[in-house]
């Protein structure tokens, strides 16, 4: 029987390859057969872990990430949430070309569209969640104005810069985010 670190190092080998055979050739393209051969594993191997490709491709992006996406509290609003769009912009940047193409490849596989969302992007939510909370707790939020559209907003104006237009994201366009959309929208007026 493998010891359970060996185990570990075949699976993180797996999903590193997975994520490099992602980038080069896309999602449609990429097959348990060329993963493989390119892990040097068996089909039996992969199937045995992952049951279809969607879940592997989404839990080698995740693990990836690996979603420490926690915003230490910086003591205003203003601050926690620039924080977190720096967070959010340097993963999107470091993972432009990955992202992209599991959104292409999402809009024709449910299933992948599905995975990605479960795994990808509800863990961010709970970070703006507790951005919320603390910031409520100092009272400086807004209490006329639903908080769920935060997380959306902010991550979609990055998401439409970054994998749509594939503009690069400055420090100077956070705050400009950060202050002329978001806190106004959301923030007690001072």
């Amino acid at each position: 029987m493998q010891s359970k670190v060996r185990i570990r190092e075949r699976e993180r080998h797996i999903l590193t390859t997975a994520v490099q055979l992602l980038s080069e050739v896309g999602f449609d393209r990429l097959t348990f057969d060329a993963l493989a051969s390119r892990a040097s594993v068996s089909k039996t191997t992969l199937y045995r872990r992952w049951p279809s490709k969607h879940e592997l491709v989404v839990d080698a992006v995740r693990r990836r990430v690996g979603f420490s996406f926690t915003v230490p509290d910086q003591e205003s609003f203003r601050a926690d949430v620039l924080q977190a769009l720096k967070l959010v912009n340097g993963w999107l940047q470091r993972d432009s070309a990955m992202l992209r193409t599991l959104v292409d490849a999402g809009r024709r596989d449910t299933n992948l569209r599905e995975a990605t969302e479960r795994q990808l992007a509800h863990p961010l939510d709970g970070m703006w969640e507790e951005i919320i909370d603390r910031a409520q707790g100092r009272e400086e939020l807004r209490p006329d104005v639903d908080f769920s559209w935060l997380s959306e907003l902010a991550q979609g104006v990055l998401i439409n810069r970054i994998l749509v237009a594939d503009v690069s994201v400055t420090d100077a366009f956070l705050e400009r985010l950060t202050d002329e959309v978001l806190l106004p929208a959301f923030a007690r007026p001072s």
